[in-house]
């Protein structure tokens, strides 16, 4: 491979050395993409409480386990939050339980959104 560069004019070696540049720049700039797209959050992402403690809001009035389970994806596919399905105490229906949640105001945020979207009861219990 020495014996080849020995043979290029300068012209042919600066060119070689801008093109290794360039697609080192693009290697690098490529890595830092996928870098920022596995640390960042998605838009509507809400903050989880690590500690089990703070703010579940508590959706009721799901006639059938597969609005409950569609309604369950939905939100934790939009906001990042867990959410379990649960059967109603009464027997009749499904709720769902999402969180827990750090700030009171992702709580409000998403009791507006099941009222609104999806004409779901919901209320917010602090954990």
């Amino acid at each position: 491979m020495i014996k080849v560069l020995n043979h290029l004019t300068i012209r042919d070696k600066q060119a070689l050395a801008m093109f290794i540049g360039l697609a080192l720049l693009c290697t690098l700039y490529f890595a830092s993409g996928i870098l920022v797209t596995y640390v960042s959050q998605p838009a509507g992402a809400m903050e989880v409480a690590r500690d089990g403690k703070g703010f579940i809001v508590r959706g009721l009035g799901l006639q059938s386990f597969a609005l409950a389970e569609r309604v369950r994806n939905e939100i934790e596919g939009r906001h990042g939050v867990p959410a379990d399905i649960e059967a109603a105490p009464t027997g009749q229906g499904f709720l769902i339980k999402i969180g827990p949640l750090v700030k009171r105001a992702d709580a409000e945020t998403l009791v507006n959104e099941l009222r609104v979207s999806h004409n779901i009861i919901a209320r917010i219990v602090q954990n």
